[in-house]
């Protein structure tokens, strides 16, 4: 329901209202006392009557809603199923429902309804929704609509079910890759040792089931009080580690799917991640952006309300979202960490908080040597060269994929020294970098 029917609604029950008010007021200037006395308690029952109506055809109402999927390619369509039942022994009278569902899913068929519903009856709707970009959406919750038979008042009620749709994001074919079995990621030696170093003492983690008794450090497992295991630089590279540019500025809204710029980041770093890990690789994502899953209150409780714009203000509250936590998924691979990447980048949108660079700075000490850190960007400037200046000296193998901006100059990527940059303008120049070494 847009605005002006909202607006509609609101001046045509400011005019039953004043109907009745005139009429009051043309008994009280034609007729004696008495029969304005009569007349005034039955408009009293009415308005009383009226004032009861609709609270008592809300009440015993449970609504639930099932959906066919969770979880969808962008384009395909997922099923939604909304059943109101009736539990009380009165009927509710002249019941109007319909779902609110966000933008980025386009409905298919009927949403709503209208009926009466008699004791125990049950009402089904089902329609159909399909993802027109990628991104967390939610379904509902349902808004209940019940008035008076005079229609002088109208109360809503928000059912707290909810349900959350995630639309993958598009994954463009890099084409057929290296020829005589290489990998997208070389897996070349870096140390004299083909699996690790023992002299290159790289850190201390906690230990996990599996690892070997002789990497157990004991004197930090005495200070901590838990088992610590030793750390050693890797010898080959393993995989890839995508690092993606998320950071909210001028140019967008923090809506997932409205800036193509965005979206093109995104593709990008799932057709990478389809492509490395389809090699059999390890792929990890890090980020400076937000889960669009913080934009929902995690304590939605729905509510009764007699205005239909607060009813509507409630099931559209959002919360801010904070850039202080990053989007991390650790490498791995398989089919479930593709199903972990694929779910995390549908759901990263722009968010304020630190940079690309100030985050990979400060997570440089976690970072897993054993992987290359491939930055996917649409900015090229001073603060990334350094920060990837600075994981080259620290022994990092570094790469960028430049999502170029309608009218940036090539000669941008100039700046970064001894680093390879990978330039995409748009989905065609992603097919060319499966015959690339990344």
């Amino acid at each position: 329901m847009s605005d002006a029917d909202i607006r509609r609604l609101r001046r045509r029950q400011g005019l039953v209202w004043l109907a009745t008010l005139a009429g009051l007021a043309l008994l009280l200037s034609r007729y004696s006392a008495g029969f304005f006395l009569y007349a005034a308690v039955v408009t009293g029952a009415v308005l009383a009557l009226a004032a009861v109506f609709p609270a008592a055809s809300l009440a015993g109402l449970e609504v639930r809603r099932s959906l066919g999927a969770s979880e969808i390619e962008l384009g395909e369509t997922t099923e939604a199923r909304l059943v109101l039942h009736n539990r009380k022994v009165l009927p509710a009278l002249w019941i109007v429902w319909r779902d609110e569902v966000d933008p980025g899913l386009e409905i298919q068929g009927t949403a709503c309804g209208f009926k009466t519903l008699d004791s125990e009856e049950t009402s089904r709707t089902a329609y159909r929704l399909r993802g027109t970009r990628r991104g967390l959406f939610r379904v509902g919750p349902a808004v209940v609509e019940a008035s008076d038979p005079f229609g002088l008042v109208r109360r809503f009620r928000l059912e707290p079910q909810v349900g959350f749709v995630t639309v993958f994001p598009r994954a463009v074919p890099l084409g057929p890759g290296w020829p005589l079995g290489h990998r997208p990621i070389h897996e070349v030696p870096r140390r004299r040792s083909f699996v690790e170093d023992p002299s290159r003492f790289l850190g201390l983690r906690d230990y996990r089931p599996g690892d070997s008794l002789r990497r157990i450090h004991w004197r930090a497992t005495a200070r901590s009080g838990r088992l610590q295991v030793k750390l050693f630089e890797p010898a080959v590279l393993e995989g890839v580690l995508l690092a993606v540019e998320m950071g909210q500025g001028p140019n967008n809204s923090g809506e997932t799917g409205t800036d193509p710029v965005v979206e093109l980041t995104v593709t990008a770093a799932a057709s990478l991640a389809e492509f490395v890990l389809g090699h059999g690789q390890s792929v990890g994502l890090l980020s400076n952006g937000g889960d669009a899953a913080d934009r929902y209150p995690a304590d939605w409780t729905g509510g009764s309300f007699r205005r239909l714009e607060d009813a509507l203000a409630e099931a559209g509250a959002r919360r801010r979202i904070s850039a202080h936590r990053p989007v991390e998924v650790e490498p791995g691979r398989d089919d479930w960490q593709r199903d972990r990447l694929r779910a995390a980048l549908a759901r990263l949108t722009p968010a304020p908080g630190l940079s690309l660079p100030e985050l990979l700075t400060a997570e440089a000490p976690r970072l897993p040597r054993s992987h290359v850190v491939l930055v996917v960007t649409p900015d090229l400037d001073e603060p990334l060269a350094a920060a990837l200046g600075v994981l080259r000296r620290s022994g990092f193998e570094v790469g960028v994929v430049w999502i170029q901006r309608p009218g940036a100059d090539p000669a941008t990527a100039a700046r970064l020294q001894n680093v390879p940059v990978h330039v995409v303008a748009e989905e065609a120049d992603l097919a060319v970098l499966g015959s690339r070494p990344l």
